[in-house]
């Protein structure tokens, strides 16, 4: 890769690692990779929940970003006017949005919210490249950080990462969920790293989520699946089709 902050010059070879990408912490540690070299701090896919929940969290695969910004981004009632409402219901074309020049057109107790989210993770860019997959629909693969204006060539790029990259997911992640799939994205992301063996603290440290919160959500699905523990709820759920 490049060096931060410049975009990457050898496409074909990061297609190539992207197309050889066999598992979700692959595509994780190799997005994270590109995100630096774009001069981003931060990434996340993420997809409406299978539940209609409009949680910022339960709208997240995968994300690197702490679970602290998620939760701030969430009380502080950003995802009303949020930009990635668009990218989810598969409206609209890769695009940079600058989070330190405000929309007006929000409310001044929006814009105070966003100017304090800003400043505490000492963010002012926000790429967003809607995705869609034939079998989940929209998504958006997106990134932030704290970098200058964007020009042709690194929006392109980055674009072109961001479409491979969530095809890859989908393809190394289970099939789609049954749509009588109780489980919210999150909780079938979860029970899919604990099939592969991983523990809590595994998990919390992949998807960059507290130990905590990761036991909740598997709790929450072991209790939809009516499953004494986890492994119990991952068999069930496999039987079940819910993941694969």
């Amino acid at each position: 890769m490049t060096k931060r902050g410049q975009p990457a010059k050898n496409q074909a070879d990061i297609l190539s690692r992207l197309e050889k990408c066999a598992t979700q912490f692959d595509i994780f540690r190799l997005l994270r990779e590109i995100t630096e070299a774009y001069g981003f701090s931060y990434f996340f896919i993420a997809s409406p929940s299978n539940e209609g929940s409009k949680t910022f969290a339960d709208m997240m695969i995968i994300t690197s970003a702490p679970a602290s910004l998620v939760q701030r981004y969430e009380d502080g009632g950003l995802t009303k006017d949020c930009p990635l409402a668009d990218a989810l219901e598969g409206i609209g074309a890769p695009d940079e949005y600058r989070l330190d020049d405000p929309d007006l057109s929000t409310s001044p107790a929006h814009q105070t919210a966003l100017s304090g989210f800003r400043n505490d993770y000492d963010l002012d860019c926000w790429f967003i490249v809607p995705v869609y997959h034939p079998d989940h629909g929209p998504a958006a693969v997106c990134f932030l950080g704290k970098r200058g204006g964007m020009d042709f060539t690194e929006k392109a790029g980055l674009a072109l990462f961001g479409q491979v990259a969530h095809h890859r997911l989908r393809f190394v992640s289970a099939k789609p969920a049954k749509a009588d799939s109780p489980l919210t994205e999150r909780e079938r992301e979860c029970l899919i790293w604990t099939s592969a063996g991983k523990t809590s603290v595994e998990i919390a440290r992949i998807l960059d989520l507290s130990e905590h919160t990761v036991n909740h959500y598997l709790n929450n699905a072991a209790r939809k699946l009516d499953a004494v523990n986890r492994t119990q709820a991952v068999a069930y759920a496999i039987r079940n089709g819910f993941i694969d």
